[in-house]
């Protein structure tokens, strides 16, 4: 299931993207959005390691002890 806060990380990516291939940008504008493209893709790597993490630890047999 794709959550909403996944939605809108993919969609800032896909906008910081097209903005970085615009030549009419400057080198300013161009390292500002280089750093929240950066930021905004270790959030969804982060995002899909800990739904990841969840599922594991839902699967694994609870300890009896």
């Amino acid at each position: 299931m794709l959550t909403l806060d996944v939605f809108i990380r993919q969609e800032n990516i896909l906008l910081y993207k097209k903005l970085l291939a615009d030549p009419k940008i400057s080198d300013g504008q161009r390292d500002v959005i280089g750093k929240l493209l950066a930021e905004e893709e270790a959030k969804l790597l982060n995002t899909f390691s800990q739904q990841g993490q969840a599922k594991k630890t839902s699967l694994q047999p609870e300890d009896p002890a």
